[in-house]
């Protein structure tokens, strides 16, 4: 309406317009030139309200009607990184570990880019896995550039010796609600890709068959889960690593049962960190049981944490029938059956120390970038 200062000040005056307006670009010629200009917009009952010394020295107050153009939407400025995974079929756990990173840094999918109704961000072309996401942040998109470049260079991680391209820019796409990635919209079904097959772990596995007393007394999963083949992986709390480079203190251990977890394959690779970056479970003993109820074996009560609340459901979710909640809701109970409880104690918080030290060796070496 022609005020100063935002519409907060006074009037502008006749004098201001005439002497100030220099750029008419856009602007329509009104068809009223026999009037005055300070009296354009008034209607009849306010005209005559400017003294005439006002007029002279133009000074009456300029009424104007904006006409506003067709409003446009808002754009929002964002980050995308592109690229792909080289060869990454012939590796287990490459799609997983980038579902996990894309959530741990924020990531968006894209809602131009959707295969039929579902969200895609990760997908194969030939052996190739590629990947199309959007950080609303700059030192999120960098972040995990960062972790795919230093991946290939990482020991442990299902990203070595593979070629890795990638591109940042950014873009700018109208406002919308965009979906994040969260590591629970991983499935390994859900493609070709290597995450269902057989192991390639560069250590051996040991596989279990459902007739087993390590499988059925062992186990912290849910039986549903090793169906139709009814096979688990034996997991060592105190690695074989550590079992012969530590010979005079972890040697006996390697081959005691007692220093074994039957797990499924998804679950041995998020406790033993194989398939991700750090491990995201976690586990320590609770209270043992004084005499044994199934056979020679006691029972002894399993803390199973789980790293953050991304990913808890998926975690616990597996946990077999009489697992129980906590007042910690990242930690929940559940429970096994060993013949020699002192041993798998002991042999579990050393796993626990273990996969705590990993955790915070990951977080000491990732890169800050502001």
């Amino acid at each position: 309406m022609g005020k100063k200062d935002e519409g907060r000040g006074p009037w502008v005056t006749e004098a201001e317009v005439l002497s100030s307006v220099v750029d008419t670009t856009g602007l329509n010629k009104l068809s009223f030139s026999h009037l005055k200009l300070q009296n354009i917009g008034l209607a009849c009952g306010q005209l005559g309200q400017v003294s005439a010394e006002e007029e002279a020295a133009g000074k009456g107050p300029v009424h104007v009607m904006v006409v506003p153009s067709e409003p446009v939407p808002p754009q929002v400025v964002l980050w995308l990184l592109t690229g792909c995974v080289d060869d990454a079929l012939a590796t287990k756990g490459i799609r997983s570990k980038l579902f996990w990173m894309a959530s741990s840094r924020t990531g968006y999918y894209d809602p131009a880019r959707r295969i039929g109704d579902k969200n895609v961000a990760f997908w194969y072309e030939d052996k190739n896995l590629c990947f199309h996401v959007l950080f609303k942040v700059e030192s999120d998109a960098l972040k995990f550039e960062t972790g795919l470049l230093n991946g290939p260079h990482t020991l442990g991680s299902p990203l070595t010796g593979h070629q890795i391209e990638t591109h940042l820019a950014q873009t700018r796409a109208v406002s919308v609600d965009l979906k994040r990635i969260i590591y629970h919209d991983y499935n390994p079904n859900d493609s070709k890709s290597r995450e269902n097959t057989i192991s390639s772990l560069t250590t051996s596995v040991s596989i279990l068959d459902l007739s087993t007393d390590e499988f059925r007394y062992q186990r912290i999963e849910h039986e549903k889960f090793f169906k139709p083949y009814g096979k688990a992986e034996s997991c060592h709390l105190v690695s074989r690593k550590d079992n012969r480079d530590h010979q005079r203190e972890y040697g006996k251990y390697d081959r005691d049962v007692n220093n074994r977890l039957a797990l499924s394959r998804e679950m041995h690779g998020w406790f033993d960190g194989l398939s991700i970056e750090f491990p995201i479970v976690n586990m320590l003993p609770g209270t043992i049981e004084d005499h044994p109820s199934i056979g020679d074996r006691r029972k002894v009560e399993i803390l199973v944490k789980a790293f953050d609340a991304g990913c808890k459901d998926r975690v616990f979710s597996r946990l077999k029938d009489g697992s129980a909640d906590t007042d910690d809701p990242l930690v929940m109970k559940t429970f096994v059956h060993v013949k020699d409880p002192d041993t798998f104690c002991l042999c579990l918080r050393w796993k626990y120390n273990n996969n705590a030290q990993l955790a915070s060796s990951f977080f000491e070496i990732t890169p800050a970038i502001d």
